[in-house]
């Protein structure tokens, strides 16, 4: 299972506040990109982002209109899961720390939303999920990478 924060332009100002919306890796064989096998750079669509259970998502070039980049990505270390409070705490830190190198603007002066995709238990036991990742939403299609949009 994979689980994501999403902030909300209500949440700039008060980051400590961010609404949670579960997603679930399905191991089972399906067309398209593993989740587990985002990298920083890839942009996707975020509708394939919201469903309940996530096993695969489209990979698009940057240059087709697209709502969702990957621009960060935080890998834990160790055999043992370290609680859910833990690896959401630690990936929501990190990739605001990581937002304005990437996109060249403080988060909270940007008009763009991010969100953290992170391992549960399941994910990280079952699958060796150690990765966290940090996307970019812009609130409207764009046709380009994000990196250093500074908007």
């Amino acid at each position: 299972m994979i689980t994501s924060t999403r902030s909300s332009r209500l949440t700039r100002a008060r980051r400590a506040t961010l609404v949670l919306a579960p997603f679930a890796l399905v191991l089972a064989g399906c067309s398209g990109s593993s989740v587990l096998e985002l990298e920083v750079g890839d942009c996707l669509r975020s509708p394939d982002l919201e469903a309940e259970e996530v096993s695969t998502v489209e990979t698009l070039e940057c240059s087709e209109p697209h709502d969702a980049e990957v621009y960060a990505e935080l890998t834990f270390d160790g055999d043992e899961y370290p609680g859910t409070s833990t690896v959401q705490a630690d990936s929501e830190e990190f990739c605001l720390a990581e937002f304005e190198p990437y996109v060249g603007i403080a988060y909270e002066e940007s008009e763009i939303y991010m969100t953290t995709m992170y391992p549960t238990e399941e994910s990280w036991d079952q699958a060796d999920d150690r990765t966290a990742l940090c996307i970019l939403l812009p609130q409207e299609d764009v046709t380009e990478s994000l990196e250093g949009a500074a908007y």
